[in-house]
């Protein structure tokens, strides 16, 4: 069985300007931009990926929705612009009404393994429900037209989330033992929910 998979063209990412995000003031350059798509076109950075919520150490197992392509700059160097490539087709569906929201999660001063650096290198773009704007002049999924011609309602502007590589360590073993284990229980019932939710979505487009 084929999978039916779509692509949102054109959404709006980051756009400069001077922020306040879940990190502090961040501000935004057309240089920082310029860095972000260089690490994205040299290939050696792996594409962000699409999911549902923001980044969390404790849930890693969470299925990826898909990921990030073809980062333009726009708007006079302005704007950072990408496709979400390989979107499920009930996920498009939804996003407009139940995601809204975008929260774009990047790492500062990543430097790898052959000593190559990038000032700044997104991560993810996750899909939120409801969550407070970080960067209010941003387009909102439900102005992007061409999303799978869904019906779009109202929606909010993106959120940024933006995290420096050493926080991104797991703090799971700072927890005490019994928290550990309650997090570990609740990551396994959240990933057995979301397994389950796709199969019965799947099952129910096979459905004549």
């Amino acid at each position: 069985m084929n999978a039916d998979l779509r692509t949102i063209p054109g959404v709006e990412l980051v756009k400069t300007g001077t922020w306040e995000v879940s990190t502090g003031t961040w501000n935004v350059t057309p240089e920082l931009l310029a860095a972000a798509k260089a690490a994205h076109d040299s290939g050696s950075v792996p594409k962000p990926i699409v999911k549902l919520g923001h980044i969390d150490s404790r849930f890693d197992g969470e299925p990826a929705l898909g990921w990030v392509d073809n980062l333009e700059i726009r708007d006079d160097g302005n704007t950072l612009v990408g496709d979400l490539v390989g979107v499920p087709a009930w996920l498009a569906s939804i996003a407009a009404s139940a995601y809204p929201n975008r929260s774009v999660e990047a790492v500062h001063d990543l430097e790898l393994s052959d000593g190559t650096t990038h000032a700044l290198a997104l991560t993810a773009v996750a899909l939120l429900g409801v969550t407070k704007p970080g960067i209010p002049a941003l387009t909102s999924l439900s102005d992007v037209r061409e999303l799978y011609d869904v019906a779009a309602s109202a929606g909010t502007p993106v959120t940024l989330t933006v995290v420096h590589a050493s926080e991104r360590t797991s703090t799971l073993h700072t927890l005490p033992p019994r928290e550990r284990v309650r997090v570990r229980v609740a990551a396994a019932r959240r990933r057995r929910r979301t397994a389950d939710y796709l199969l019965a979505t799947l099952t129910e487009s096979e459905t004549p």
